[in-house]
């Protein structure tokens, strides 16, 4: 989901990192409470203001990743592999194998992280307690902490997908009415009128009460969220269109396939221009060597290409992404995804029986869902 993240390591076998623009909310929430506790303790020693803010921060952020582990323990407790945790500007996010199965599993799982913020919450404030007479700026930052984490835990149990409390509104239609789908459209509804309602609030605080900043900060969540909900809902969908097909319905089977000796300069005149594929198969109908595409060529100076034969520029089959004939073609649509593959070979017992074209496989999706299917 996130490409440009950088890796903070492995928890419960679930990788964690954050996503560069987690450092623009981070630097920002450090100064302002580097500016609070400058401004509201003005006996601190030099530097120690700024200590505090970090180590705050970095708590806060820690308790996001918590939260999201709350998410995450449930999900696999109930077989549904998390791949990843992510920080980023408006928060956290797990990104999960597939959706859960049953509203039982949706509630529980969307619960989880508001009740991990909760407990937080109170074991900050413990501890604000039992430091308060030892340590100010200790007691300090468990304050804010015990204070942020009730908030987090308070806005995420608002009834709008894609927050906590719209999954536990979608699970509580999907239990009444008996469909996940009607459960998706209520929850994505209700998504939209928090998201809207968010950048009214913004609108208000800024021309009633001058915070600008803060108006600005509701607002950019509020068209986050109506952003989330949507795609979400438009996600939901695809998965529905998607559902039963394998990828042996959707394959490309009469795929162009070349000799491995062809020279570059000779396949890209004779086949690529001709026939407007930009990957062919190299090798022979029952013994495939590798895929070739446009893009391999063009990292080789044209001047070569008279000289260079295909197969030193192929990517070999034992390096491909590959997919048995009845995969569901929705974990092959995420395997190009997460990958940036353009085809994806289909392989039934050991041999390469066609492959799937990016387009033209979002082609027949459009054709899908334009049928009702």
């Amino acid at each position: 989901m996130f490409k440009s993240t950088l890796s903070l390591g492995r928890i419960l076998g679930i990788q964690v990192g954050f996503h560069y623009s987690w450092l623009i909310i981070f630097l920002l929430m450090t100064l302002s409470l580097n500016a609070y506790f400058t401004e509201t303790h003005e006996d601190w020693a030099v530097g120690v203001p700024l200590v505090t803010a970090v180590v705050t921060s970095l708590l806060f952020f820690s308790s996001i990743v918590l939260h999201e582990l709350g998410h995450s323990v449930i999900a696999m407790s109930r077989g549904i592999r998390v791949r990843s945790i992510t920080l980023f500007i408006f928060g956290g996010m797990a990104e999960t194998e597939k959706e859960a199965d049953s509203p039982a599993s949706e509630f529980w799982i969307a619960i989880a992280g508001p009740v991990v913020s909760f407990i937080l919450a109170a074991l900050f404030y413990l501890l604000f307690r039992i430091f308060g007479p030892f340590s100010e700026a200790v007691a300090e930052a468990c304050r804010w902490l015990a204070s942020i984490n009730l908030v987090l835990a308070v806005f995420n149990l608002l009834p709008g997908f894609p927050l906590d409390g719209g999954r536990v509104f979608r699970a509580l239609i999907w239990r009444l009415s008996g469909d996940a789908g009607t459960g998706m459209r209520w929850a994505v509804a209700a998504g939209r009128m928090v998201a809207y309602g968010l950048v009214v609030l913004g609108l208000v605080t800024m021309l009633r009460t001058g915070q600008i900043l803060n108006g600005v900060w509701l607002m950019a969540i509020g068209l986050f969220l109506l952003t989330a909900a949507e795609a979400s809902g438009t996600a939901y969908g695809l998965t529905q269109v998607l559902k039963g097909i394998k990828a042996e319905d959707v394959m490309r089977a009469d795929v162009p396939i070349v000799s491995g000796d062809m020279k570059v300069v000779e396949w890209l005149d004779k086949h690529v221009l001709r026939s407007a594929d930009r990957a062919y198969l190299v090798g022979e109908q029952n013994s495939i060597r590798g895929i070739v595409t446009l893009s391999d060529c063009k990292q080789l100076p044209a001047e070569q290409w008279p000289r260079t034969d295909l197969r030193q520029v192929m990517t070999p089959v034992d390096e491909l992404r590959t997919v048995d004939a009845d995969s569901d073609v929705e974990a092959v649509l995420r395997l190009m995804t997460e990958h940036s593959l353009n085809q994806v070979p289909v392989m039934d017992s050991g041999v390469v029986v066609g492959w799937i074209d990016r387009d033209r496989l979002l082609k027949i999706i459009r054709l899908h869902a334009e049928a009702g299917k």
